[in-house]
């Protein structure tokens, strides 16, 4: 990979008695493997590390995410600018009165799978209205249970942001030792929070340090570029996956969230008959908040490598990352309380059968643990024999009779566990008198 300071100046041919100054912008391209269908991500990148083209791109608004700015060779597409260069971008755009920029391939990263591009030209400092757009996050609220603190780690990075944003764009009169160590907690710290906001800070910083006049400032250049383009990396998405979130669950401030939710329904779930449904209850407001995630991200919800890529491209700002994150906890924390482990199923017929539990808890008195006894005696029998059982789990109220038809036939017939019809499974219930 060939490193490049994030600016550079470059000196024109001396074609008369003074010298232009031409500053050379560094764009990081991103979200490959979503534009090159049918291309592997790596041989692309090797492509473009050998053969240094010249890259167009291209101002778009498209129906679902607002303004993006698409990278092409020629005229295939090779991904987009991403989200925390897309003001800067915008803001060139803006300057040069036009939806077209021209570049050429500077840098290549396998690793974060994206590539920077230099762009030469005079610009001014980016203006923030240009990149401004409707947000499809506006009408996406999470409502219903509280939401968990900033951790320790979440507040240090924010406070670290600050004071490095502020000293190298307003020269506070920080000392540089200061700097540096909050430019190094900066990167320490920045791998998760792919907020707008801290994008569009993180993105600021990236490029101021990389013109400061200081040496050992712009020597951390090149790994806040790493860093940051490290976002894309397979490592970082499966780290998300199976270390960030994992922890997140665990933490001090998941914990507090959940007893915060127990405490605002203690009468109900004092109540050994109510507890289940309440949990339940809640389950599926978490749920029904989840569908109505933009861009199709609740199909995203449980594949959490994919997740963090779509959050990232998305722009999603602060807020709405903290709602998202805090379902996610709480809904996994709520399923344990069940006994349900779902999302860490050994294989996919586990988590089916965890799956079809939730559904069929309410018919259970919301007891989980019944309805995944009752789907292990039933699978694989005979519609007579599941009518059967049921007539028995009636009797015995083990099973809401008032729900022991239609619900209970259609979530068993969705599931492919009762195949005959819902008037067959009808007719031979016997729940008026205890079945022999």
């Amino acid at each position: 990979m060939v490193n490049h300071y994030r600016h550079r100046h470059l000196r024109a041919p001396n074609t008369s008695c003074f010298t232009l100054s031409i500053m050379e912008t560094l764009i990081q391209i991103t979200g490959l493997q979503y534009a090159c269908e049918g291309t592997d991500v790596a041989t692309l990148i090797a492509e473009l590390e050998e053969q240094r083209p010249e890259v167009l791109l291209v101002k778009e608004q498209t129906n679902d995410f607002g303004i993006v700015v698409r990278a092409l060779t020629g005229t295939r597409s090779c991904g987009v600018v991403s989200r925390f260069d897309l003001e800067q971008t915008l803001g060139m755009m803006q300057h040069d009165n036009t939806p077209v920029l021209v570049g050429r391939v500077a840098e290549t990263n396998s690793e974060g799978r994206c590539f920077s591009i230099s762009v030469c030209g005079n610009y001014p400092t980016p203006n923030t209205s240009a990149a401004n757009a409707p947000s499809l996050w506006d009408n996406w609220q999470w409502t219903g249970a509280p939401l968990m603190d900033s951790n320790p780690e979440e507040r240090r990075l924010d406070i670290s942001l600050k004071i490095a944003s502020a000293e190298l764009q307003q020269h506070r009169g920080v000392n540089k030792q200061t700097l540096l160590e909050h430019l190094n907690v900066i990167l320490q710290l920045a791998n998760w929070d792919v907020s707008s906001e801290t994008q569009q800070q993180l993105g600021t910083i990236r490029r101021l340090v990389g013109c400061h006049p200081d040496n050992d400032v712009r020597a951390l250049a090149p790994m806040l570029r790493h860093s940051l383009s490290a976002l894309g990396s397979r490592q970082r998405a499966k780290d998300f996956r199976d270390i960030y979130l994992p922890q997140l669950c665990k933490s001090t401030e998941a914990e507090q969230m959940h007893n915060l939710w127990c405490r605002a329904n203690v009468g109900k779930l004092g109540n050994p008959e109510l507890w289940k449904p309440t949990v339940i209850h809640q389950l599926e407001n978490i749920e029904a908040n989840l569908r109505l995630l933009p861009a199709d991200l609740y199909y995203q919800t449980d594949r959490f490598d994919r997740l963090l890529h779509r959050l990232l491209y998305l722009d999603i700002p602060h807020r709405k990352l903290v709602m998202l994150l805090s379902a996610i906890v709480l809904r996994q924390l709520l399923r344990q309380q069940l006994g349900l482990q779902t999302g860490t199923a050994d294989n996919a017929a586990e988590e089916r059968q965890q799956q079809l539990a939730l559904q069929l808890a309410p018919a259970f008195y919301g007891n989980t643990t019944k309805a995944l006894n009752f789907l292990m005696l039933a699978e694989g029998k005979k519609p007579s024999d599941i009518t059967r059982l049921v007539s028995l789990w009636v009797a015995d109220k083990h099973i809401r009779a008032d729900l022991c038809h239609r619900p209970l036939w259609t979530i068993l017939h969705k599931a492919d566990i009762y195949t005959a019809s819902e008037s067959n499974w009808n007719a031979m219930l016997n729940i008026r008198k205890k079945p022999y």
